[in-house]
């Protein structure tokens, strides 16, 4: 007879709130960092509480070393506020992703389920657009579960996605939530995909304010925004000679890629 499968998470309850009208809001680290700073922002900016932790045996095999000297193992954080506006936000992030299918199936299902347990009906994840170009202006392009959820996106500007794919928990969370009976939207800001791109998460998260119908404040990502925009300028300069000096064969256009 074979042994019972070892679970790949471990869900640590640290207190179960009590939530009014609450949305789940998925920022995890990928391409950009685009929706882990958007994520990270949103905790610190709305002074969230920890609600949960998760650990997982497929994190990547490494600690993260604070500034005291000390060390971390990878986790994954839910944290909540009953906002001002009456709307309950709940936060996930963790410090990485984890790095098999089977993993980030079960990561995202243990937050989903503990979430719909909470009284939440809708899960927002912010992840990157990338193109592969850059912009000053980075929009934002969107998907969700069902028709409802993708005409709240266009009322509020966003550009539809048409085709393509949605990669790791920031895509597989909505398709776990819809699974779950909830609904599920997925806001991508525009990126290049060469630097931490924190103009690509402003944008999402003056979206997402828009979206949910609550106030939140973006002005502490404004100088980090403008940070990236000198590197990005930097890059284009590069990229731009490259292009002069490359064969015409060479000069098209990559592939979008999203996650």
């Amino acid at each position: 007879m074979s042994k019972p499968k070892a679970a790949l998470v471990t869900e640590n309850v640290i207190e179960v709130p009590d939530a009014h009208d609450p949305v789940l809001i998925c920022g995890l680290p990928g391409s950009g960092y685009v929706g882990k700073l958007a994520a990270d922002h949103l905790v610190s900016s709305l002074d969230l509480k920890k609600v949960a932790e998760y650990s997982s045996s497929t994190f990547p095999p490494q600690v993260s070393v604070k500034e005291d000297g000390t060390v971390d193992p990878p986790r994954g954080e839910l944290y909540f506020a009953q906002a001002k506006e009456g709307r309950g936000v709940f936060v996930f992030t963790a410090d990485a992703q984890p790095t098999s299918s089977e993993g980030e199936y079960e990561l995202s299902d243990a937050v989903v389920r503990f979430a719909k347990k909470c009284g939440v009906t809708k899960v927002y994840t912010l992840a990157a657009y990338i193109t592969g170009s850059f912009s000053k202006s980075p929009k934002v392009f969107g998907s969700g579960t069902s028709k409802r959820m993708v005409e709240s996106l266009s009322e509020e500007g966003v550009t539809l996605m048409k085709d393509g794919g949605i990669s790791g928990m920031n895509g597989l969370l909505i398709g776990v939530a819809a699974l779950r009976g909830l609904e599920g939207a997925c806001l991508l800001g525009e990126t290049s995909g060469y630097v931490v791109d924190a103009g690509a998460s402003k944008a999402v998260l003056e979206t997402l304010s828009k979206v949910i119908g609550l106030r939140l404040d973006t002005s502490k990502l404004e100088e980090k925004a403008a940070e990236t925009q000198k590197v990005i300028s930097q890059l284009q300069a590069m990229a731009d000679q490259s292009r002069e000096a490359a064969p015409q064969s060479e000069r098209e256009q990559r592939p979008a890629y999203f996650g």
